[in-house]
């Protein structure tokens, strides 16, 4: 799957990701218990790498492969 990581954002139950080619995806946020226990601040600080397929929250020693999080979800998932 082709798309690289510019933005994610929350809500209350789900984490959103927001792909260089358009797309947002919406993962379940039980999915991440450390980022479904932490704070929104803590939440809303993340950094992307610079080849925007990590995504990592430094305060939560939290970091996941974009790449990974798209396989996990069928094509049908991809608006």
């Amino acid at each position: 799957m082709e798309g690289a990581a510019v933005d994610v954002r929350f809500d209350s139950a789900h984490l959103f990701l927001d792909l260089s080619d358009g797309r947002a995806v919406q993962f379940p946020l039980n999915w991440f218990p450390v980022l479904q226990a932490a704070t929104s601040a803590e939440r809303e600080h993340f950094a992307i790498s610079i080849d925007r397929e990590q995504l990592f929250w430094p305060e939560l020693d939290e970091d996941m492969s974009v790449t990974a999080l798209l396989l996990s979800l069928p094509d049908s998932s991809l608006h």
